[in-house]
Protein backbone atom coordinates (compact mmCIF):
# COMPACT_ATOMS: atom_id res chain seq x y z
CA UNK A 1 0.00 0.00 0.00
CA UNK A 2 1.31 3.33 -1.19
CA UNK A 3 1.55 6.66 1.20
CA UNK A 4 -1.45 8.22 -0.39
CA UNK A 5 -3.25 4.77 0.00
CA UNK A 6 -2.90 5.07 3.65
CA UNK A 7 -3.45 9.16 3.87
CA UNK A 8 -7.31 8.10 1.80
CA UNK A 9 -8.41 5.23 3.81
CA UNK A 10 -8.84 7.03 7.34
CA UNK A 11 -10.97 10.21 5.97
CA UNK A 12 -12.88 7.21 3.49
CA UNK A 13 -13.46 5.43 7.02
CA UNK A 14 -14.91 8.20 8.96
CA UNK A 15 -17.03 9.29 5.90
CA UNK A 16 -18.66 6.01 6.07
CA UNK A 17 -19.08 6.20 9.75
CA UNK A 18 -20.88 9.90 9.48
CA UNK A 19 -22.96 8.33 6.39
CA UNK A 20 -24.20 5.66 8.85
CA UNK A 21 -24.37 8.10 11.93
CA UNK A 22 -26.68 10.18 9.81
CA UNK A 23 -28.26 7.48 8.28
CA UNK A 24 -29.59 5.26 10.30
CA UNK A 25 -31.83 3.31 7.54
CA UNK A 26 -28.90 2.61 5.66
CA UNK A 27 -30.37 4.29 2.47
CA UNK A 28 -30.06 8.19 1.82
CA UNK A 29 -26.24 7.65 1.14
CA UNK A 30 -27.27 6.06 -2.01
CA UNK A 31 -29.26 8.94 -2.96
CA UNK A 32 -26.79 11.80 -3.71
CA UNK A 33 -24.19 9.77 -5.81
CA UNK A 34 -27.19 8.73 -8.43
CA UNK A 35 -28.75 11.63 -8.58
CA UNK A 36 -25.53 13.48 -9.21
CA UNK A 37 -24.50 10.99 -11.82
CA UNK A 38 -27.92 11.03 -13.81
CA UNK A 39 -27.97 14.79 -13.92
CA UNK A 40 -24.26 14.97 -15.37
CA UNK A 41 -25.27 13.27 -18.53
CA UNK A 42 -27.59 16.25 -18.97
CA UNK A 43 -26.55 19.94 -20.20
CA UNK A 44 -24.53 21.57 -19.91
CA UNK A 45 -22.41 18.76 -18.56
CA UNK A 46 -23.49 16.49 -21.39
CA UNK A 47 -21.47 13.54 -20.09
CA UNK A 48 -24.39 11.52 -21.53
CA UNK A 49 -21.87 8.42 -20.56
CA UNK A 50 -23.02 8.55 -17.18
CA UNK A 51 -26.59 7.95 -18.09
CA UNK A 52 -25.43 3.85 -18.40
CA UNK A 53 -23.65 4.06 -15.04
CA UNK A 54 -25.83 6.44 -12.64
CA UNK A 55 -28.34 3.61 -11.56
CA UNK A 56 -25.81 1.32 -10.44
CA UNK A 57 -25.28 2.03 -7.08
CA UNK A 58 -29.30 3.15 -6.64
CA UNK A 59 -30.18 -1.19 -8.07
CA UNK A 60 -27.19 -2.18 -5.27
CA UNK A 61 -29.00 -0.09 -2.23
CA UNK A 62 -32.21 -1.71 -2.91
CA UNK A 63 -30.73 -5.03 -3.38
CA UNK A 64 -28.43 -5.25 -0.25
CA UNK A 65 -28.83 -2.56 1.73
CA UNK A 66 -30.58 -1.94 4.97
CA UNK A 67 -33.93 -0.31 5.19
CA UNK A 68 -37.78 -0.70 5.12
CA UNK A 69 -40.25 0.04 1.92
CA UNK A 70 -40.82 3.77 4.10
CA UNK A 71 -36.93 4.75 4.24
CA UNK A 72 -36.64 3.78 0.47
CA UNK A 73 -39.80 5.61 -0.04
CA UNK A 74 -38.07 9.13 1.78
CA UNK A 75 -35.13 8.09 -0.05
CA UNK A 76 -36.50 8.14 -3.38
CA UNK A 77 -38.07 11.33 -2.72
CA UNK A 78 -35.03 12.56 -1.54
CA UNK A 79 -33.39 11.40 -4.72
CA UNK A 80 -36.93 13.41 -6.93
CA UNK A 81 -36.08 16.35 -4.82
CA UNK A 82 -32.52 17.03 -5.78
CA UNK A 83 -33.19 15.42 -9.53
CA UNK A 84 -36.10 17.91 -10.31
CA UNK A 85 -34.93 20.85 -8.91
CA UNK A 86 -31.58 20.73 -11.15
CA UNK A 87 -33.95 20.00 -13.88
CA UNK A 88 -36.57 22.46 -13.47
CA UNK A 89 -34.03 25.04 -12.25
CA UNK A 90 -34.68 27.19 -15.91
CA UNK A 91 -38.19 28.28 -14.09
CA UNK A 92 -36.49 30.55 -12.21
CA UNK A 93 -35.29 32.47 -15.42
CA UNK A 94 -39.21 31.94 -16.67
CA UNK A 95 -40.96 32.91 -13.65
CA UNK A 96 -38.72 35.43 -12.24
CA UNK A 97 -36.56 36.91 -14.49
CA UNK A 98 -38.77 37.09 -17.94
CA UNK A 99 -42.58 36.90 -16.14
CA UNK A 100 -41.63 39.47 -13.02
CA UNK A 101 -42.86 36.98 -10.57
CA UNK A 102 -41.78 37.91 -7.04
CA UNK A 103 -38.85 35.87 -5.04
CA UNK A 104 -40.98 34.74 -1.97
CA UNK A 105 -43.93 33.63 -4.58
CA UNK A 106 -41.24 31.68 -6.90
CA UNK A 107 -39.66 29.78 -3.98
CA UNK A 108 -43.38 28.62 -2.72
CA UNK A 109 -44.29 27.77 -6.33
CA UNK A 110 -41.00 26.12 -7.06
CA UNK A 111 -40.76 23.86 -3.68
CA UNK A 112 -44.35 22.64 -3.98
CA UNK A 113 -43.71 21.33 -7.98
CA UNK A 114 -40.52 19.56 -7.08
CA UNK A 115 -41.85 18.06 -4.24
CA UNK A 116 -44.97 16.91 -5.99
CA UNK A 117 -42.87 15.32 -8.82
CA UNK A 118 -40.65 13.52 -6.40
CA UNK A 119 -43.25 11.58 -5.25
CA UNK A 120 -42.95 9.15 -8.04
CA UNK A 121 -39.10 8.33 -7.85
CA UNK A 122 -40.41 7.93 -4.33
CA UNK A 123 -42.94 5.68 -5.06
CA UNK A 124 -40.46 3.72 -7.82
CA UNK A 125 -37.91 2.99 -5.15
CA UNK A 126 -40.75 1.99 -2.54
CA UNK A 127 -42.01 -0.02 -5.01
CA UNK A 128 -38.48 -1.94 -5.56
CA UNK A 129 -38.10 -2.21 -2.14
CA UNK A 130 -41.22 -3.76 -1.51
CA UNK A 131 -40.91 -6.31 -4.51
CA UNK A 132 -37.78 -7.37 -2.88
CA UNK A 133 -38.80 -7.39 0.92
CA UNK A 134 -42.21 -9.19 -0.02
CA UNK A 135 -42.12 -11.37 -2.81
CA UNK A 136 -38.31 -11.94 -2.85
CA UNK A 137 -38.15 -10.24 -6.96
CA UNK A 138 -34.98 -8.97 -7.30
CA UNK A 139 -34.99 -5.07 -7.85
CA UNK A 140 -32.24 -5.22 -10.42
CA UNK A 141 -34.75 -6.17 -12.59
CA UNK A 142 -37.98 -4.51 -11.11
CA UNK A 143 -36.04 -1.11 -10.41
CA UNK A 144 -35.41 -0.25 -14.04
CA UNK A 145 -39.45 -2.10 -15.44
CA UNK A 146 -40.58 1.22 -13.04
CA UNK A 147 -38.18 3.69 -14.23
CA UNK A 148 -39.16 2.76 -17.58
CA UNK A 149 -43.02 3.25 -16.00
CA UNK A 150 -42.16 6.56 -14.82
CA UNK A 151 -40.99 7.82 -17.98
CA UNK A 152 -44.18 6.80 -19.45
CA UNK A 153 -46.29 8.21 -16.83
CA UNK A 154 -44.41 11.57 -16.97
CA UNK A 155 -44.96 11.89 -20.52
CA UNK A 156 -48.72 11.97 -19.61
CA UNK A 157 -49.74 13.09 -16.60
CA UNK A 158 -49.73 15.90 -14.58
CA UNK A 159 -51.31 18.95 -16.63
CA UNK A 160 -50.74 16.73 -20.20
CA UNK A 161 -47.36 15.73 -19.20
CA UNK A 162 -43.90 16.64 -17.81
CA UNK A 163 -41.61 14.93 -20.19
CA UNK A 164 -38.18 17.56 -19.23
CA UNK A 165 -35.51 15.32 -17.57
CA UNK A 166 -36.33 11.80 -19.11
CA UNK A 167 -33.45 9.91 -18.44
CA UNK A 168 -33.46 8.91 -22.56
CA UNK A 169 -32.97 12.71 -23.92
CA UNK A 170 -29.30 12.69 -23.26
CA UNK A 171 -29.12 9.24 -25.11
CA UNK A 172 -31.10 10.12 -28.27
CA UNK A 173 -28.12 10.23 -30.38
CA UNK A 174 -26.38 6.88 -29.73
CA UNK A 175 -26.55 3.48 -31.30
CA UNK A 176 -29.06 1.79 -28.21
CA UNK A 177 -31.73 4.68 -29.26
CA UNK A 178 -31.22 4.05 -33.01
CA UNK A 179 -32.35 0.46 -32.35
CA UNK A 180 -34.68 0.65 -29.38
CA UNK A 181 -36.74 3.72 -29.61
CA UNK A 182 -38.69 3.40 -32.90
CA UNK A 183 -39.90 0.22 -31.39
CA UNK A 184 -40.26 0.93 -27.47
CA UNK A 185 -40.36 4.83 -27.74
CA UNK A 186 -38.16 6.72 -25.30
CA UNK A 187 -39.38 4.78 -21.80
CA UNK A 188 -38.15 1.77 -23.82
CA UNK A 189 -34.76 3.08 -23.76
CA UNK A 190 -34.66 3.80 -19.99
CA UNK A 191 -35.44 0.40 -19.63
CA UNK A 192 -32.40 -0.22 -20.58
CA UNK A 193 -30.41 2.32 -18.96
CA UNK A 194 -31.78 0.77 -16.20
CA UNK A 195 -30.73 -2.72 -16.78
CA UNK A 196 -27.59 -1.75 -17.99
CA UNK A 197 -26.63 0.15 -14.48
CA UNK A 198 -28.57 -2.80 -12.53
CA UNK A 199 -26.00 -5.33 -14.37
CA UNK A 200 -22.99 -3.36 -12.78
CA UNK A 201 -24.58 -3.31 -9.60
CA UNK A 202 -25.13 -6.86 -9.97
CA UNK A 203 -21.43 -7.30 -10.71
CA UNK A 204 -20.46 -5.24 -7.70
CA UNK A 205 -22.24 -6.89 -5.12
CA UNK A 206 -19.46 -9.16 -4.02
CA UNK A 207 -17.36 -6.16 -3.16
CA UNK A 208 -20.18 -4.45 -1.33
CA UNK A 209 -20.11 -7.57 0.57
CA UNK A 210 -16.61 -7.61 1.93
CA UNK A 211 -15.27 -9.13 -0.92
CA UNK A 212 -11.94 -7.36 -2.43
CA UNK A 213 -10.94 -7.03 -6.05
CA UNK A 214 -8.43 -9.50 -6.03
CA UNK A 215 -10.93 -11.95 -4.34
CA UNK A 216 -12.85 -12.02 -7.15
CA UNK A 217 -13.25 -15.15 -9.37
CA UNK A 218 -12.21 -15.10 -13.14
CA UNK A 219 -15.49 -15.35 -14.07
CA UNK A 220 -16.57 -12.11 -12.35
CA UNK A 221 -13.79 -10.56 -14.00
CA UNK A 222 -14.65 -11.27 -17.61
CA UNK A 223 -18.67 -10.87 -16.73
CA UNK A 224 -17.49 -7.51 -16.08
CA UNK A 225 -15.30 -7.10 -19.56
CA UNK A 226 -18.38 -7.87 -21.40
CA UNK A 227 -20.80 -5.56 -19.26
CA UNK A 228 -18.33 -3.00 -19.56
CA UNK A 229 -18.36 -3.48 -23.80
CA UNK A 230 -22.05 -3.95 -23.84
CA UNK A 231 -21.90 -0.51 -21.98
CA UNK A 232 -19.63 0.92 -24.47
CA UNK A 233 -22.01 -0.16 -27.55
CA UNK A 234 -25.12 1.22 -26.19
CA UNK A 235 -23.70 4.36 -25.11
CA UNK A 236 -21.65 5.13 -28.51
CA UNK A 237 -22.62 7.71 -31.27
CA UNK A 238 -24.52 6.44 -33.83
CA UNK A 239 -23.28 8.04 -37.13
CA UNK A 240 -26.46 10.31 -38.68
CA UNK A 241 -29.03 8.42 -41.22
CA UNK A 242 -29.08 9.39 -44.70
CA UNK A 243 -31.96 9.98 -46.28
CA UNK A 244 -34.36 7.57 -47.76
CA UNK A 245 -33.83 6.96 -51.21
CA UNK A 246 -37.67 7.52 -51.45
CA UNK A 247 -38.09 10.38 -49.49
CA UNK A 248 -39.33 13.59 -51.32
CA UNK A 249 -37.13 16.32 -50.47
CA UNK A 250 -38.17 19.98 -50.09
CA UNK A 251 -36.39 23.13 -48.99
CA UNK A 252 -37.05 24.88 -46.14
CA UNK A 253 -35.57 28.31 -44.52
CA UNK A 254 -35.38 28.20 -40.93
CA UNK A 255 -36.06 32.13 -39.82
CA UNK A 256 -35.40 32.18 -35.73
CA UNK A 257 -36.24 35.42 -33.68
CA UNK A 258 -34.80 37.87 -31.69
CA UNK A 259 -37.54 39.16 -29.76
CA UNK A 260 -37.28 39.00 -25.79
CA UNK A 261 -40.58 38.34 -23.53
CA UNK A 262 -40.73 41.81 -22.53
CA UNK A 263 -40.51 43.02 -26.04
CA UNK A 264 -42.96 40.65 -27.01
CA UNK A 265 -45.51 41.89 -24.37
CA UNK A 266 -45.35 45.44 -24.43
CA UNK A 267 -45.61 45.16 -28.53
CA UNK A 268 -49.19 42.42 -27.49
CA UNK A 269 -51.35 46.07 -28.58
CA UNK A 270 -48.69 47.69 -30.82
CA UNK A 271 -47.17 45.24 -32.72
CA UNK A 272 -44.20 45.97 -35.12
CA UNK A 273 -44.75 47.46 -38.85
CA UNK A 274 -45.21 44.32 -40.56
CA UNK A 275 -42.99 45.23 -43.37
CA UNK A 276 -40.28 46.28 -41.15
CA UNK A 277 -40.29 42.98 -39.07
CA UNK A 278 -40.15 41.22 -42.28
CA UNK A 279 -36.93 43.25 -43.54
CA UNK A 280 -35.46 41.94 -40.44
CA UNK A 281 -36.14 38.73 -40.61
CA UNK A 282 -36.02 38.16 -44.65
CA UNK A 283 -32.46 40.07 -45.31
CA UNK A 284 -30.70 38.02 -48.09
CA UNK A 285 -33.38 35.29 -48.30
CA UNK A 286 -32.83 35.76 -52.76
CA UNK A 287 -29.28 34.43 -51.63
CA UNK A 288 -29.53 31.54 -49.93
CA UNK A 289 -29.46 27.87 -50.64
CA UNK A 290 -33.36 27.46 -51.49
CA UNK A 291 -33.43 25.14 -54.83
CA UNK A 292 -35.95 22.79 -55.16
CA UNK A 293 -39.97 22.71 -56.54
CA UNK A 294 -41.40 22.92 -52.88
CA UNK A 295 -39.74 25.90 -50.44
CA UNK A 296 -40.98 26.74 -47.19
CA UNK A 297 -39.96 29.53 -44.68
CA UNK A 298 -40.68 28.86 -40.99
CA UNK A 299 -40.62 31.64 -38.02
CA UNK A 300 -40.89 30.34 -34.57
CA UNK A 301 -43.59 30.89 -32.58
CA UNK A 302 -45.54 34.47 -31.41
CA UNK A 303 -43.33 35.39 -34.37
CA UNK A 304 -46.01 38.47 -34.85
CA UNK A 305 -46.97 39.74 -31.75
CA UNK A 306 -50.33 40.22 -31.01
CA UNK A 307 -53.44 38.57 -32.55
CA UNK A 308 -52.58 38.54 -36.47
CA UNK A 309 -55.13 40.37 -38.33
CA UNK A 310 -56.11 37.55 -41.25
CA UNK A 311 -57.51 40.26 -43.37
CA UNK A 312 -54.17 42.66 -43.63
CA UNK A 313 -51.21 40.52 -42.09
CA UNK A 314 -51.97 37.14 -44.17
CA UNK A 315 -53.11 38.71 -47.17
CA UNK A 316 -49.70 40.88 -47.49
CA UNK A 317 -47.62 37.40 -46.20
CA UNK A 318 -49.10 35.70 -49.05
CA UNK A 319 -48.23 38.39 -51.40
CA UNK A 320 -44.60 38.57 -50.05
CA UNK A 321 -44.12 34.77 -50.63
CA UNK A 322 -45.27 35.14 -53.84
CA UNK A 323 -42.77 37.54 -55.14
CA UNK A 324 -40.32 35.04 -53.16
CA UNK A 325 -41.35 32.15 -54.48
CA UNK A 326 -42.23 30.40 -51.15
CA UNK A 327 -45.00 29.82 -48.78
CA UNK A 328 -44.76 30.65 -44.87
CA UNK A 329 -45.60 29.43 -41.75
CA UNK A 330 -45.30 30.93 -38.45
CA UNK A 331 -46.73 31.77 -34.99
CA UNK A 332 -48.78 34.14 -33.62
CA UNK A 333 -52.27 34.24 -31.73
CA UNK A 334 -55.83 34.14 -32.93
CA UNK A 335 -59.26 35.25 -31.60
CA UNK A 336 -62.39 33.69 -32.37
CA UNK A 337 -65.62 33.64 -30.66
CA UNK A 338 -63.76 35.91 -27.62
CA UNK A 339 -61.12 33.11 -27.07
CA UNK A 340 -57.48 33.60 -28.06
CA UNK A 341 -55.31 30.52 -29.31
CA UNK A 342 -51.79 30.17 -29.86
CA UNK A 343 -51.69 29.53 -33.22
CA UNK A 344 -49.47 28.40 -36.45
CA UNK A 345 -50.42 30.09 -39.58
CA UNK A 346 -49.58 28.17 -42.78
CA UNK A 347 -49.64 31.06 -45.79
CA UNK A 348 -49.87 29.76 -49.44
CA UNK A 349 -47.58 32.20 -51.07
CA UNK A 350 -49.22 34.14 -53.85
CA UNK A 351 -52.82 32.06 -53.53
CA UNK A 352 -54.11 34.09 -50.80
CA UNK A 353 -54.79 30.45 -48.94
CA UNK A 354 -54.68 29.93 -45.51
CA UNK A 355 -54.57 27.23 -42.76
CA UNK A 356 -54.40 27.57 -38.79
CA UNK A 357 -52.91 24.70 -36.35
CA UNK A 358 -54.06 25.89 -32.64
CA UNK A 359 -51.95 24.53 -29.96
CA UNK A 360 -53.70 21.61 -28.07
CA UNK A 361 -50.74 21.10 -25.16
CA UNK A 362 -51.01 24.42 -23.19
CA UNK A 363 -48.16 24.93 -20.92
CA UNK A 364 -49.99 24.32 -17.43
CA UNK A 365 -49.43 28.01 -15.53
CA UNK A 366 -47.59 29.76 -18.60
CA UNK A 367 -50.84 29.44 -20.87
CA UNK A 368 -53.48 27.97 -18.58
CA UNK A 369 -53.95 27.96 -15.03
CA UNK A 370 -55.06 24.43 -13.61
CA UNK A 371 -58.67 23.80 -12.24
CA UNK A 372 -57.94 24.42 -8.49
CA UNK A 373 -54.95 25.89 -8.82
CA UNK A 374 -56.02 29.58 -9.01
CA UNK A 375 -54.74 29.98 -5.09
CA UNK A 376 -51.36 29.72 -6.75
CA UNK A 377 -51.62 31.82 -9.89
CA UNK A 378 -54.26 34.26 -10.30
CA UNK A 379 -53.62 34.25 -13.82
CA UNK A 380 -51.33 32.77 -16.06
CA UNK A 381 -47.69 34.03 -16.73
CA UNK A 382 -48.14 35.16 -20.55
CA UNK A 383 -49.35 38.58 -21.52
CA UNK A 384 -53.39 38.42 -20.79
CA UNK A 385 -55.67 37.93 -18.20
CA UNK A 386 -57.90 35.38 -19.67
CA UNK A 387 -56.46 31.93 -20.12
CA UNK A 388 -55.73 30.42 -23.96
CA UNK A 389 -57.71 27.99 -25.37
CA UNK A 390 -56.52 24.64 -26.59
CA UNK A 391 -57.32 23.44 -30.18
CA UNK A 392 -58.84 20.44 -31.14
CA UNK A 393 -58.16 17.74 -33.91
CA UNK A 394 -55.66 16.10 -35.65
CA UNK A 395 -52.20 18.19 -35.52
CA UNK A 396 -51.51 18.39 -38.39
CA UNK A 397 -51.81 20.81 -41.42
CA UNK A 398 -51.73 20.25 -45.70
CA UNK A 399 -49.22 22.24 -47.60
CA UNK A 400 -48.88 21.38 -51.01
CA UNK A 401 -50.37 18.07 -51.29
CA UNK A 402 -47.92 16.93 -48.19
CA UNK A 403 -49.12 16.48 -44.22
CA UNK A 404 -46.88 18.97 -42.16
CA UNK A 405 -47.24 17.72 -38.42
CA UNK A 406 -47.25 20.83 -36.46
CA UNK A 407 -46.09 21.51 -32.62
CA UNK A 408 -45.76 24.85 -30.81
CA UNK A 409 -43.41 25.27 -27.89
CA UNK A 410 -43.78 22.59 -25.32
CA UNK A 411 -45.86 19.92 -27.78
CA UNK A 412 -42.26 18.87 -29.59
CA UNK A 413 -41.34 17.39 -26.15
CA UNK A 414 -44.32 14.83 -25.34
CA UNK A 415 -44.51 11.69 -27.33
CA UNK A 416 -48.10 11.48 -27.62
CA UNK A 417 -48.48 14.45 -29.46
CA UNK A 418 -45.91 13.03 -32.15
CA UNK A 419 -48.00 10.22 -32.26
CA UNK A 420 -50.93 12.20 -33.21
CA UNK A 421 -49.39 13.38 -35.55
CA UNK A 422 -48.18 10.70 -37.64
CA UNK A 423 -51.37 8.93 -37.09
CA UNK A 424 -52.96 12.14 -38.49
CA UNK A 425 -50.97 11.50 -41.97
CA UNK A 426 -47.53 13.71 -41.30
CA UNK A 427 -44.93 12.96 -43.61
CA UNK A 428 -42.58 15.89 -41.38
CA UNK A 429 -42.46 17.19 -38.15
CA UNK A 430 -42.40 21.11 -37.53
CA UNK A 431 -41.85 22.57 -34.18
CA UNK A 432 -42.04 25.97 -33.59
CA UNK A 433 -41.20 27.36 -30.23
CA UNK A 434 -40.31 30.88 -28.06
CA UNK A 435 -37.40 29.86 -26.16
CA UNK A 436 -36.62 33.06 -24.39
CA UNK A 437 -38.28 31.52 -21.49
CA UNK A 438 -35.77 28.87 -20.92
CA UNK A 439 -31.84 28.92 -20.02
CA UNK A 440 -29.16 27.86 -22.67
CA UNK A 441 -28.46 24.59 -20.84
CA UNK A 442 -33.13 24.09 -20.91
CA UNK A 443 -32.64 24.84 -24.71
CA UNK A 444 -30.10 22.28 -25.73
CA UNK A 445 -32.20 19.93 -23.56
CA UNK A 446 -35.54 20.87 -25.72
CA UNK A 447 -33.36 19.74 -28.81
CA UNK A 448 -32.87 16.58 -27.62
CA UNK A 449 -36.10 15.86 -26.74
CA UNK A 450 -37.37 16.87 -29.89
CA UNK A 451 -35.42 14.53 -31.67
CA UNK A 452 -36.21 12.02 -29.53
CA UNK A 453 -39.70 12.49 -30.28
CA UNK A 454 -38.75 12.53 -34.02
CA UNK A 455 -36.77 9.57 -33.52
CA UNK A 456 -39.97 7.04 -32.44
CA UNK A 457 -41.65 8.16 -34.87
CA UNK A 458 -39.32 7.74 -37.24
CA UNK A 459 -39.91 11.35 -38.84
CA UNK A 460 -37.26 14.52 -39.81
CA UNK A 461 -38.00 17.39 -37.19
CA UNK A 462 -37.52 21.18 -38.06
CA UNK A 463 -37.22 22.83 -35.08
CA UNK A 464 -37.28 26.73 -34.96
CA UNK A 465 -37.33 29.07 -32.01
CA UNK A 466 -37.45 32.81 -30.63
CA UNK A 467 -34.14 33.14 -28.81
CA UNK A 468 -33.30 29.15 -29.38
CA UNK A 469 -31.57 26.62 -31.67
CA UNK A 470 -32.87 26.07 -35.15
CA UNK A 471 -31.89 22.13 -36.06
CA UNK A 472 -32.96 20.03 -38.72
CA UNK A 473 -33.15 16.39 -37.00
CA UNK A 474 -32.86 12.87 -38.11
CA UNK A 475 -32.44 9.78 -36.89
CA UNK A 476 -31.61 11.19 -33.07
CA UNK A 477 -29.69 13.07 -34.24
CA UNK A 478 -28.97 16.78 -35.92
CA UNK A 479 -28.62 17.36 -39.90
CA UNK A 480 -27.85 20.87 -39.25
CA UNK A 481 -27.55 23.21 -36.06
CA UNK A 482 -27.66 27.03 -35.80
CA UNK A 483 -27.08 28.59 -32.77
CA UNK A 484 -29.01 31.15 -31.11
CA UNK A 485 -28.21 34.37 -32.61
CA UNK A 486 -26.69 32.68 -36.07
CA UNK A 487 -29.46 33.59 -38.20
CA UNK A 488 -31.29 31.53 -41.07
CA UNK A 489 -30.29 28.06 -41.31
CA UNK A 490 -31.35 26.18 -44.98
CA UNK A 491 -32.25 22.45 -44.72
CA UNK A 492 -33.46 19.78 -47.35
CA UNK A 493 -36.05 17.15 -45.15
CA UNK A 494 -36.76 14.00 -46.30
CA UNK A 495 -40.82 13.69 -46.07
CA UNK A 496 -41.46 9.79 -45.15
CA UNK A 497 -44.87 8.43 -44.84
CA UNK A 498 -43.87 4.57 -43.01
CA UNK A 499 -44.77 4.28 -39.40
CA UNK A 500 -42.13 2.63 -36.60
CA UNK A 501 -43.88 0.10 -34.49
CA UNK A 502 -43.98 3.01 -31.54
CA UNK A 503 -45.85 4.87 -33.96
CA UNK A 504 -48.25 2.36 -34.85
CA UNK A 505 -48.83 0.89 -31.32
CA UNK A 506 -47.61 3.63 -28.72
CA UNK A 507 -46.46 1.81 -25.11
CA UNK A 508 -47.81 -1.23 -26.10
CA UNK A 509 -44.96 -3.77 -27.29
CA UNK A 510 -42.74 -1.96 -24.07
CA UNK A 511 -46.09 -3.13 -21.72
CA UNK A 512 -45.88 -6.64 -23.03
CA UNK A 513 -41.97 -6.89 -22.63
CA UNK A 514 -42.33 -5.35 -19.10
CA UNK A 515 -44.86 -7.93 -18.32
CA UNK A 516 -42.33 -10.91 -20.06
CA UNK A 517 -39.27 -9.94 -17.57
CA UNK A 518 -41.83 -9.59 -14.47
CA UNK A 519 -42.79 -12.90 -15.66
CA UNK A 520 -39.25 -14.11 -15.80
CA UNK A 521 -38.19 -12.68 -12.46
CA UNK A 522 -41.27 -14.45 -10.59
CA UNK A 523 -40.48 -17.34 -12.19
CA UNK A 524 -36.86 -17.09 -11.19
CA UNK A 525 -37.64 -16.61 -8.07
CA UNK A 526 -40.09 -20.06 -7.73
CA UNK A 527 -37.25 -21.90 -9.29
CA UNK A 528 -34.45 -20.91 -6.47
CA UNK A 529 -37.66 -21.34 -3.79
CA UNK A 530 -37.90 -25.03 -4.82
Amino acid sequence: MNQSSRRIQPVAAALVRWVGWRDPFGCVRWVPPCALAALAAFPPLGWHALGWLALAPLALGLRAGAGGVAAWAAAGWGWGLLFFAVRFAWLQHAFVVQAGMGWLHFVNVFALLVAVLALVPAAVLAGARAAWLRWGLSPLAVLPLLLAGQDALLGAVPFGGVAWGSLAAPQAHTWAARLIVPVLGGAGLVLLLGLVSAGWGAWALPLLRGAGLRALPRRQWIAGAGWAALTLACGWPAPLPPAPAEARPVAVLLVPGDLSIAQLNAQRDTPLPLRDYLARTLTGIADLPLGGAARLVLWPESAVPGVIARGKTLAELSALGGLLGVDLLLGSNALERGREYNSAYLVNGGAFEFWRYDKQRLVPFGEYVPAGFRWLFPSKLTAGEADYAAGTGPPVLTWRSERLGLAICFESILPGHARAAVQGGATLLVAIANDAWLTPAARREHVQLTALRGLEVGRDVLLVANRGWSAHLRGGRAVALAAPGTGPLAVHPALRAQRTPFARWGHAPLALLAALLLGAAAWRRVRAAE
